[in-house]
């Protein structure tokens, strides 16, 4: 088990996280015009809305986890395996 590894994936992970989901906000912003939904039992909120952004947002927050593994293992050391 290599300690550092573990906290060079986490980190990686952590900040692409919070990347990509101020991305996802103001993406979603400047497209509708409007916040994220962040309640979905408000009634203000269609739920096709609520579908629609947590579709984007968990694609985009997977990719970033991935990209961001992929280049934590290059910098580490290259001959890491990747794991989600």
């Amino acid at each position: 088990m290599d300690i550092g590894w573990k906290i060079v994936s986490a980190g990686s992970m952590a900040i692409a996280g919070m990347v990509a989901s101020k991305a996802v906000d103001v993406g979603w912003k400047a497209v509708t015009g409007h916040n994220p939904p962040e309640d979905p039992e408000d009634p203000g909120v269609k739920l096709a809305e609520v579908l629609a952004f947590a579709l984007i947002s968990g694609a985009l927050m997977g990719l970033a986890r991935q990209l961001a593994l992929t280049g934590a293992s290059r910098w580490y050391g290259g001959n890491r395996e990747v794991e989600a």
